[in-house]
């Protein structure tokens, strides 16, 4: 289990902190819109991590976790980029509620993957 969680970490960093978080990608994410390059970020994180789950599960558990990612992280991004329209105060990095929005982004994304572990292992 520590080394699929291990994977499924190294996904979400590569996905959210490298080339393959788009400029398209993070602009749409900044504000929350429009939707269709959120959903297609939210896409290349579902792709990763069933890539990384079909070696541990079977092929239909690793199916319905890689929508629940793409769901859950296309939720939890959307949200993110609202609450910067919403409230501009904390889309700046220099007020300190943007690092604990960021934070809470982060913490999220992290209980989602630790969900899949878990349900990789007990289903």
């Amino acid at each position: 289990m520590i080394i699929l969680l291990a994977l499924l970490f190294v996904c979400h960093f590569l996905a959210d902190f490298s080339p393959l978080s788009t400029d398209w990608m993070l602009r749409a994410k900044s504000k929350g819109s429009p939707l269709f390059p959120i959903f297609v970020h939210a896409g290349v994180h579902a792709f990763l991590m069933f890539a990384v789950l079909i070696f541990f599960t079977p092929i239909l558990l690793a199916i319905k976790l890689a929508v629940f990612q793409w769901f859950t992280h296309f939720t939890i991004d959307l949200c993110k980029g609202k609450m910067n329209v919403w409230f501009p105060a904390v889309a700046s990095p220099t007020d300190k509620r943007y690092w604990m929005l960021f934070g809470f982004d982060q913490f999220m994304h992290q209980i989602v993957i630790l969900i899949m572990a878990w349900a990789s292992f007990n289903f």
